[in-house]
């Protein structure tokens, strides 16, 4: 369960635009790859997106790939929580790179649920950093129960 706390002063959340609040929850893959931030913008849509710094680099200076598809995976599995309320893993996600992303970068998941039955989710997302698209991924995702819900 992922919970969303105001914006704190930290020198690595300078500059993260209004709106935008820290996700914090217990996903400890998430926890050490971020912070993610969230911005609600409707009862639709909600934006995530996070500030790329060295960690998230490869050996030649770029995004690492990984990092990308990890955080759109991410994006992609909140976007079908947010509108359906119901937790799911993913089955199948195909990416595409389109533009690399350097250090210091916001990059902001613009995510959307197309279609969902009673056990499958079907969400399609495009990474940006400004109005330049970076990331786009078309995904498959399979609703769970949690043994502890």
């Amino acid at each position: 369960m992922e919970k969303i706390i105001k914006n704190k002063t930290r020198k690595s959340d300078q500059g993260i635009p209004e709106g935008f609040t820290e996700v914090t929850g217990f996903a400890a893959f998430a926890t050490r790859n971020g912070p993610y931030f969230e911005k609600i913008v409707d009862d639709t849509t909600v934006i995530r997106a996070f500030r790329s710094d060295e960690r998230h680099l490869n050996g030649v200076h770029y995004v690492h790939g990984g990092m990308l598809m990890s955080f759109m995976d991410s994006a992609l599995a909140r976007t079908v929580f947010y509108r359906t309320g119901k937790r799911c893993v993913t089955i199948k996600m195909n990416s595409e790179f389109l533009s690399p992303v350097r250090e210091g970068d916001w990059i902001e998941a613009h995510c959307e649920l197309v279609r969902d039955t009673r056990s499958i989710a079907f969400v399609r997302g495009i990474l940006k950093v400004g109005r330049r698209k970076v990331f786009m991924a078309d995904a498959l995702f399979h609703y769970i129960k949690r043994e502890h819900d």
